[in-house]
């Protein structure tokens, strides 16, 4: 008598995310155990009633005489091709073990179903079934099942952070004409005809701000900025020190634009951004030379990767000055400096020499994150 083995794939592992389980789980036993976990995380999941499906399906076909088993495996919480590899990394253990000559699939929605293909490549497939949970009928119910799926913090990502970002990107089509024509008008009418637009543009930016929980995000970053302003950390002194050298360069180069003739609105932006380049850099190098200073404070160790992160940083500032010293040369009429491509050689000879010291000199058997010199 053939051996089936009835499988339940869960693509994006809310069982382990969730319910903790490790997976492959193989045997009925193993399974109901795994569904009380996961069920007790989050009983309304719908990948919850596939395993207990698929529980039934293997008891149904041992009541039937057939010599039946059932497994479920799980890929990863970042869906796409780190999640099927998982998939199969865990379908050729079950196979391996279980030894099935066909598999009945067992799951929740069309989601699992991009890894069917690869699993009927390397075992005959007989059946499919899909798992629809009963809900209230109605507008009512179809509203409580679009709200808790999106108090889902995974799959409000997945569905609602790309329409708000389409949404934005549409709106920004037809914002950055306006915006460019007011730059150059000052027409207050220019603002008032782009209303459309901008309300479309603010509606995304909420929509992204909810997909990513930004709202949480920020607590907690203020909850970290309290503990590191109670705790004197020398860190967040550094940080403190490298945004302020930023906002004063902005608010100085802010005064003083109004100061100089500049004819085009491209040309102001691309001479704004140059202005901000080298003091962005020296901020952030202030920021890495504080996480460095509290280093060896508390641990007497310095770490190379703050070294070699600001030479890198330097290596890109020269690049991009070089870039925008060429480009204000063909915009600026008045602007003349001839150094943009010495720049641009010197950035890129300074990150080909930190590359050869990070292959020659770094430990390779320990991460670069990790390469520490003891003080």
């Amino acid at each position: 008598m053939k051996k089936t083995l009835v499988l339940v794939v869960d693509r994006d592992d809310d069982f382990g995310v969730k319910g903790k389980v490790n997976t492959p789980v193989i045997g009925v036993s193993d399974c109901l155990d795994a569904a009380t976990a996961f069920g007790i995380a989050d009983p309304e999941d719908s990948d919850l009633n596939a395993l207990y499906a698929a529980v039934s399906v293997c008891l149904e076909l041992q009541e039937d005489g057939h010599d039946a088993d059932v497994a479920l495996i799980c890929g990863d919480e970042k869906v796409g091709h780190r999640s099927d590899l998982a998939l199969v990394s865990q379908l050729e253990q079950v196979l391996n073990e279980v030894e099935p000559e066909s598999v009945v699939l067992v799951g929740d929605g069309a989601e699992d179903e991009y890894i069917y293909p690869i699993i009927s490549s390397r075992a005959h497939v007989d059946s499919v079934k899909k798992v629809y949970v009963k809900q209230a009928p109605g507008i009512e119910g179809s509203l409580y099942i679009f709200t808790r799926m999106m108090s889902d913090p995974g799959k409000r990502k997945r569905f609602l952070a790309p329409l708000g970002l389409t949404i934005m990107l549409i709106a920004s089509v037809f914002l950055i004409p306006g915006l460019v024509l007011y730059s150059d008008t000052k027409d207050f009418n220019t603002i008032a005809d782009m209303s459309g637009s901008i309300t479309a543009f603010l509606i995304g930016l909420v929509i992204l701000i909810y997909a990513y929980d930004f709202y949480s995000k920020i607590q907690s970053t203020k909850s970290l900025l309290k503990k590191n302003l109670f705790n004197h950390s020398t860190k967040f002194i550094f940080l403190c020190l490298g945004l302020s050298v930023v906002m004063i360069s902005l608010l100085w180069s802010f005064y003083n634009f109004e100061d100089l003739y500049i004819e085009s609105t491209l040309g102001k932006i691309v001479y704004g951004t140059y202005v901000m380049i080298w003091p962005t850099v020296m901020g952030i190098i202030i920021g890495i030379l504080g996480e460095v200073i509290e280093d060896y404070q508390i641990n007497r160790i310095v770490r190379s990767r703050m070294f070699t992160d600001s030479i890198s940083l330097v290596s890109i500032g020269l690049v991009a000055t070089g870039i925008l010293d060429i480009l204000q040369n063909y915009i600026n009429a008045h602007y003349a400096n001839d150094f943009g491509i010495v720049e641009i050689v010197l950035g890129i000879i300074l990150s080909l020499v930190l590359n050869f010291y990070k292959s020659r000199y770094l430990s390779k058997d320990v991460s670069e994150e990790e390469s520490v010199v003891e003080v």
